[in-house]
Parts: C-alpha cells; structure tokens; sequence
C-alpha cells in the first residue's frame, strides 16, 4: 500500500476472502475491466460478482457505508463485508482502487486467498485534476499504450492526455501519420476502457512549434519526409507550422473535429504550442500568435472544451527568480510577456512546464495566475524533489491541478508517473524514489499481467539497452 489516506481508523481483524465473491454495486462498477482488475489484483485467486445498484455503492457482505463527510469517498471493512460508498461514478471508482490496493496475499489451507485489514477509510485529493501526458511514438505498441492508461486508472488520475506523433491515422491528410500509425477503429477499444476506469481522454495536437512530430534531436518529419510537396505548411525549417496560411488554420480544425470525435466527451483539447524556435515576437507576430490562439479557444469553447496549451513561450525569465531553480522561458521580455497575457483569452488554461524546478514554489505559476489564467503546472521524470516541488506549488497556490509529462523516458521513468499520482493525493516532500519504483513494479504487473512474456514484462522491454 503506497497510498496514505487522509482519514484511516484501524479495526481488529481482517476480511478474508477467494474464489468467487458477489457484490452489490453501482453499474460503472459491473464492467469487464474492473472485474479483470478484481481477479488480477487478488493474484489471480478470485473473481467478481456483481449484481447491480443505482446507488453509488459497492458492497460484500454486511458491511454498511460510513458518511462522506466532505470527503470523495467512504470505505468500511468489517469481518463480514467490505462497503465503499461515494457521491457519483468517478469518485466511486477511486474508492474501489483503494479498496483493490490494501489486497494482501495469505497463505489458507495450502492454497492462495486475500485479506484486507479491517479498518474505516474517508478519503479525498488534494488537487483535483491529476493529468497525464503520453506521447504516441512510432515506437509505442497499442498494447503498451493500453497498459499506461490501465495503470494510471488505478492510481486514480483522472485525465490522460494522447498526443499521436505521427502515429494516427487521419483523413484529413495522410502525411500526418507513418504508414505504421495506428487506425481510429484500433484505438476506440482503449479509449472506451479508459473511460471505463473513470478516465477523461484529452485530445492533442501541436499547433505550432513540433509541427515535425517527431524529436529535434533525430531531425525527423512526419509529413515532409512523406511528401516534400507540402513545404508551404511549414516554416522554412519545417519545425513551425506556418500560421500565416489560410490552408494550415483549415487543417488545424478538420484535426480538431477528428480528434474529438475519437476521444470522445471531454472538457479540453491541448493544442501545444511549446517551443516555436526561431520566431521573433515582434508585436507584429505576437498579435498574430495571440489572435491565432484566442480564435480557436473561441471555436472549442463554442463545443464546451477549454483550450490547453503550453505556457514557455509567454514566459519572460524574469532576475528575481529563484536561481536554483531552471524555467523554461521563450518570451523576450518583460514587456513582451505582460503584452502576450494580456492579449490571450483568459478562458485558456495555462500548462506550465518546469522540469527543473526543484524547490517550491514554482515562481512561473503565479505569473499566470495573476494574469487570470487557470493554470496546471507540469513535471517530468527529473527527481523527487522536482515532482515535489510541483505538487507542492499546486496545493499551496490553489492552481488548477498537474499534468505529468512522460515523452520518451518511460523506460526509465514510469516510477515518476506513480509518484505524481500519490502527490495528488498527500504530501511527497519525503518520499524517496526506491519504494516507489518497488510498488509501481508490483502494481504494473497487477494492471495487465503478461503470461511470461519477457519484453511486456515491466516497462523496458530489455534489461541491458543502448550497448555500443
């Protein structure tokens, strides 16, 4: 158990159960996936029952709700019966994650059962959006895809965030995506499961800088590698889109309509727009980057989605900051800074990357808020103190939530995914990176075990990498 819930009483005794075991429960709790992660979290020892409830319950047994509270939700575990209780879906699926995390194998009668400490559970986030950013790379097996999003359902995120490099296939244009790119009809499947873990799928798709879709260091492009045709697109390095032209402001909104239309209900579409190297902000380009920004927050809000996007290139790097602490800033001024925020919809919210940032508070975040901008501040795999020093601003500030960003280190990094998630949760100032990359090995193999499968097993697909 890596999780510390706000309020624990301990009881005496413990409810013990294998094989199968019926439930009584509400019906997001009645559904293939749950009842998969029942029988994979008891080791494979028991399997779920459900007979179903209107009531946002999930009930073994005589165990009856214990009152919310204030909190999200309730969890009761007697001798006799296990009772969670919540207010709506999503909070009854965070509670029923926490009840599968306190499983414990016991050895009864020579054969596997599993026991859960009797106790009493009221328990709530302390930040309210937990995001995660994945990005699709031709690299990335739908499978594994699959298990990101099942892992981060059982730590109790509540948005992913897909960003396809080049690794979906749109009609729209086809250089978009590698002849290896994944179609609409294959990645449904796994949106809808994630849905069905209490997940939101945020859309998105780079609108300016990254037009490559691929990494600056490997020099590689999606669409004019494919068809060099399309230059006029792009900026003469290709790494921009080009704004400026009436045909890329046309595409940008026939992949918005696709994108949305495939990930499905949802309250945002992140739109990037990060690192836009070598553009100079003159007012002349700062009013048309704003305008091309405020244009379509304007046309999402019209569909009840809210814009993300980046915040370094409205960032000025401002001599007063904490010198430890490295920002990323792309503005070239003060004054450039304060006239970009000003002219930006404050109906965007601001996601604020700061990798290296490892003491609180994270000084960039206030420069949104005042601003008027919600913002979501964003780590990386870069150390405890880093995602700590997030998690931490965020509560302190009251920002909107974070978003944890992964790109192309979750070979080495996926611990840090689970230690963003406790963050949302409780306090990570002393939490050491060992006992979490431990507990998120045990729980990786809970979400999708892989039959012995030596390159699904954990998340690097080798033990030995990048000999030469």
């Amino acid at each position: 158990m890596i999780f510390h819930p706000q309020n624990l009483i301990g009881t005496k005794g413990a409810f013990a159960f294998r094989g199968d075991v019926d439930s009584i429960a509400h019906p997001c709790l009645n559904k293939d996936i749950m009842k998969e992660f029942w029988y994979n979290f008891s080791f494979q020892c028991s399997k779920l029952n459900v007979f179903e409830t209107e009531k946002f319950i999930f009930r073994i047994g005589n165990a009856d709700p214990l009152p919310l509270d204030g909190c999200e939700y309730s969890i009761n575990i007697e001798t006799e019966g296990v009772c969670v209780y919540a207010e709506n879906e999503k909070d009854l699926i965070h509670g029923f994650m926490t009840l599968l995390d306190r499983f414990q194998a016991i050895d009864r009668d020579e054969t596997l059962a599993i026991g859960i400490e009797c106790c009493q559970i009221k328990d709530k986030p302390m930040i309210r959006n937990r995001m995660a950013h994945f990005c699709v790379f031709p690299e990335t097996e739908l499978w594994e895809l699959k298990k990101l999003i099942r892992f981060c359902g059982a730590l109790k995120y509540t948005h992913i965030v897909l960003e396809f490099w080049g690794m979906l296939q749109y009609d729209c244009m086809s250089e978009l995506s590698w002849p290896r790119a994944f179609t609409k009809d294959q990645l449904r499947p796994v949106i809808r499961e994630a849905n069905d873990l209490g997940l939101e799928i945020v859309p998105m798709f780079n609108h300016w800088g990254h037009a490559s879709a691929g990494r600056l260091m490997h020099g590689k492009h999606v669409v004019l590698d494919q068809n060099p045709l399309l230059q006029t697109y792009f900026s003469e390095d290709g790494w921009r889109w080009d704004i400026r032209n009436p045909k890329v402001r046309t595409l940008m909104r026939k992949i918005r309509a696709e994108l949305t239309e495939l990930c499905g209900d949802g309250g945002y579409f992140h739109i990037g727009c990060d690192e836009a190297y070598n553009v100079e902000l003159t007012n002349e380009n700062m009013d048309l980057v704003c305008d091309y920004i405020n244009e379509i927050s304007a046309q999402m809000r019209s569909q009840n989605r809210r814009v993300i996007l980046w915040g370094d290139m409205f960032l000025y790097r401002h001599p007063h900051y904490n010198p430890k602490n490295r920002y990323a800033c792309n503005a070239p001024s003060a004054e450039a800074e304060k006239y970009m925020l000003e002219r930006l919809s404050k109906d965007l919210v601001v996601a604020d990357w700061q990798y290296e940032s490892a003491q609180a508070p994270v000084e960039t975040s206030s420069v949104f808020a005042k601003a008027g901008f919600d913002c979501i501040l964003c780590p990386w795999d870069r150390g405890c103190a880093q995602t700590g020093a997030v998690s931490s601003t965020v509560r302190e500030q009251a920002l909107s939530g974070f978003m944890h960003t992964t790109w192309h280190t979750l070979s080495k990094g996926l611990p840090y995914v689970t230690l963003a998630a406790i963050g949302g949760f409780e306090s990570i100032d002393n939490r050491k990176i060992v006992p979490i990359t431990t507990y998120s090995a045990a729980l990786w193999r809970k979400v999708m075990p892989v039959g012995g499968d030596y390159e699904k097993a954990g998340w690097s697909k080798t033990e030995i990498q990048n000999i030469c």
